[in-house]
């Protein structure tokens, strides 16, 4: 049951760093906005680390160092990037359904790769979590199509975001199966993605600038990123979850729960976000079914 809860806990801190991802980038362009979340989250993470995994440090096994450098660029050059372009680009109600797409792919590469196994209910849950997905969504990707060709990059985005969640999933479970220290794995992937994104995101300011809005003070800009932060500091919260979640139960588990996060999110995005987020029937509707599917998979576990 502590990995259920832990999971939990993963679903609300990716649904509110989804929502504090959206307002900020009102302020801050995307790329940047990553680098400022993960520089957050790592930060929360080291402290962790000296409370809870001081003496863990400098004791990482060779071959989890590979599962470990790997967790790095997936989860953050794949997964946070093109999870904030995704966001940016259709909102965070949106792009989160798309992005709990990890559910599937995560069973997939667990079934695949390191034996797992999905039994009658799990199967049955995951799939009504994809059917919610397409239900609540599918109009949406007909009249964005219409209306704006780039609306669709933002879904196919999403769908990244959510092979690059599934695929980390598995790999930290490798990690932490290796290397048992949940909180060491998360510090240093973390490290990791800051190392490899850093390229990126210094290109995208070279070309765009850090800030949206021109003109106003260095204070006022300052004061804007602080909804980027805090999406940082829940991200770094729900990611230390997710890893502790998956040493103690089976992705096939641990994943679909996660993908809960789209209900919180809509209702942070009607609270938060109504001048950003429109939310309909149809999307409340495949929300539900997703959650229901969620439900199977825990009565399956």
């Amino acid at each position: 049951m502590l990995a259920i809860g832990l999971s939990i806990l993963a679903a609300f801190g990716f649904a509110t760093s989804a929502v504090l991802a959206r307002q900020g980038m009102q302020a801050i362009y995307p790329l940047p906005g990553v680098m400022v979340s993960l520089l957050v989250s790592f930060i929360f993470s080291s402290v962790m680390v000296l409370l809870f995994a001081y003496h863990d440090i400098g004791s990482i096994p060779r071959e989890a160092l590979l599962w470990i450098i790997g967790l790095g660029v997936v989860s953050f050059l794949g997964g946070r990037c093109q999870n904030f372009l995704a966001a940016n680009l259709i909102g965070a109600s949106r792009s989160s359904l798309f992005i709990s797409t990890q559910a599937p792919f995560a069973a997939v590469f667990a079934v695949s790769f390191t034996g797992e196994t999905v039994n009658a209910l799990i199967g049955i849950g995951t799939l009504g979590i994809v059917c919610g997905l397409l239900f609540s969504s599918g109009g949406s990707i007909l009249e964005g199509w219409r209306t704006d060709k780039i609306y669709l990059l933002g879904y196919i985005l999403a769908i990244g975001a959510g092979a690059s969640y599934g695929a980390t999933n598995v790999m930290a479970k490798q990690a932490v199966g290796i290397y048992d220290s949940p909180i060491m794995v998360t510090a240093f992937s973390m490290l990791v993605g800051l190392i490899v994104i850093s390229p990126l995101v210094g290109a995208s300011t070279v070309q765009s600038g850090v800030v949206r809005v021109r003109g106003q003070g260095f204070g006022r800009s300052i004061l804007d990123l602080r909804h980027v932060a805090a999406a940082g500091l829940a991200s770094g919260i729900a990611v230390t979850a997710v890893y502790f979640a998956v040493q103690r139960a089976d992705v096939v588990v641990v994943s679909p729960i996660v993908s809960s996060s789209p209900l919180v999110t809509l209702f942070l995005s009607h609270a938060f976000l109504a001048r950003l987020e429109q939310i309909t029937p149809q999307l409340v509707s495949g929300t539900l079914l997703a959650i229901a599917g969620v439900v199977l998979v825990v009565l399956g576990r």
